[in-house]
């Protein structure tokens, strides 16, 4: 009918859907509602004018794929090929797949979403810079006040980081001062750890006979200077992936604030490798799991 055919030139195609989240997963199931129902008989029920009338529900889940493409295509292979063998996907129901595209892609609201997912954070056997890193990525779509994340941010954190900050003297006036502090002492927490079970390795063994009030090897405890970027070494164990974990970073001290040639560092001496250079936050050879070096550094 001429009804028909002016209605399939009336409406614009909607552009492919890649796969995006959120707002264009919207936009996109929104451009192609109106598309579908302008394609007459091919698509819809039609009355005796050709004017759509209801969706043929299996015919538009046919056509919404045939817009879908890159990344979304893993998500929509087994629905594609229900299509090739002749049945339809989703229960031949469009309302099943605009709730299982929605589930998908058109996440829930961002500030909702971000609440939640900070609700479920903690730092668990992350680094405070790293757990610091997630927060602040969430916090900022959430509208809490800095006190509140602050209040947040202490309340998730390890709780050999919480034993030692009841100890400290230093103001934490700020969700940054926390960081900061927190991040100090987490680099202690993790040297000590190291060092105690270094300890336990050698003890169990030594005999009965010469236990010692002593350990048998100390080494000598030096406060390390801030440092936020201090890394998790169990994580991964590859040049390429050290040299990941540092872009952007100080190789002698892991800081974001300068690179290595202003920062210093031509005296520090690993406590690990030994080598000069560096400090022991942002070895190589400790990232690596190389055994540690018992030679002194010549300077």
């Amino acid at each position: 009918s001429t009804t028909g055919a002016n209605s399939l030139k009336a409406v614009q195609k909607p552009s492919p859907f890649k796969g995006e989240q959120g707002g264009k997963a919207r936009r996109f199931l929104a451009a192609f509602t109106p598309w579908a129902m302008s394609q007459g008989s091919t698509l819809n029920h039609v009355d005796a004018m050709g004017n759509a009338i209801s969706a043929r529900d299996d015919q538009w889940i046919r056509a919404v794929f045939s817009f879908m493409q890159d990344s979304v295509a893993l998500w929509a292979t087994p629905a594609m090929e229900e299509i090739t063998q002749g049945t339809t996907p989703f229960k031949g129901l469009w309302t099943e797949f605009r709730t299982q595209f929605k589930a998908r892609f058109e996440t829930v609201d961002e500030v909702v979403d971000a609440k939640e997912r900070l609700r479920t954070l903690w730092q668990g056997t992350m680094t405070v810079p790293e757990y610091a890193a997630r927060f602040n990525e969430l916090s900022t779509r959430t509208g809490y006040s800095k006190a509140d994340l602050r209040d947040r941010f202490y309340e998730h954190l390890a709780d050999s980081i919480k034993d030692e900050l009841v100890h400290t003297a230093r103001p934490i006036a700020s969700l940054e001062d926390l960081i900061t502090v927190s991040s100090d002492i987490d680099v202690r927490v993790r040297q000590r750890r190291a060092e105690r079970d270094r300890q336990r390795g050698r003890t169990t063994t030594t005999t009965s006979a010469a236990k010692l009030a002593i350990p048998l090897h100390t080494t000598p405890f030096t406060p390390p200077a801030r440092d936020p970027n201090a890394m998790d070494i169990d994580a991964t164990r590859t040049r390429e992936e050290f040299n990941h974990l540092m872009r952007g970073k100080c190789y002698g001290c892991g800081s974001t604030a300068h690179v290595k040639k202003d920062g210093g560092h031509d005296r520090d001496v690993c406590n690990y490798c030994r080598r000069v250079g560096h400090r022991e936050t942002v070895c190589m050879d400790k990232f690596l799991k190389k055994p540690r070096s018992q030679k002194l550094a010549t300077t």
